[in-house]
């Protein structure tokens, strides 16, 4: 048995990197990756917050964000509106298409994670998920 296996970050991200896998492949149906998929749920959850709150949320580069925010706009997934408090700002918000797409989204970020997950039993699950906050928790 190889020294690697007894990581907790190897063994962490390598869970990780089958998620992103499965699920990474599924979205492209969607024209968006990951990090997009992030964004879109923070501005269904951040409504009508700048662009940059929601960077700072995610701890996501400004340029980075703006890339992100074109492209999801490109797609009609999320809109920019001048920012009532602050016109030469803008807010995001997500639009109808943008709300389908994320629901679609999550169903298969649920499947990809039943996919992953299927050597645990429902009782491992809720204690892996668990033990994660717990750690989230302590380091947030």
């Amino acid at each position: 048995m190889s020294i690697i296996l007894e990581s907790y970050g190897f063994l962490a991200g390598k869970v990780v990197q089958l998620l992103e896998l499965d699920f990474i492949d599924k979205l492209k149906t969607y024209e968006i990756n990951a990090r997009q998929y992030g964004v879109l749920i923070k501005v269904n959850e951040m409504p009508n917050s700048s662009q940059k709150e929601i960077a700072e949320e995610l701890k996501i580069d400004r340029t980075t964000m703006v890339d992100h925010v074109d492209h999801l706009e490109s797609l009609k997934y999320i809109a920019r509106v001048k920012n009532p408090e602050d016109r030469r700002s803008y807010c995001l918000s997500i639009t109808e298409k943008g709300k389908q797409t994320l629901d679609k989204c999550w169903e298969i970020l649920q499947q990809s994670e039943q996919n992953v997950l299927a050597a645990l039993d429902n009782e491992e699950k809720a204690l892996f998920k668990r033990y994660l906050k717990k750690i989230l928790k302590g380091v947030v």
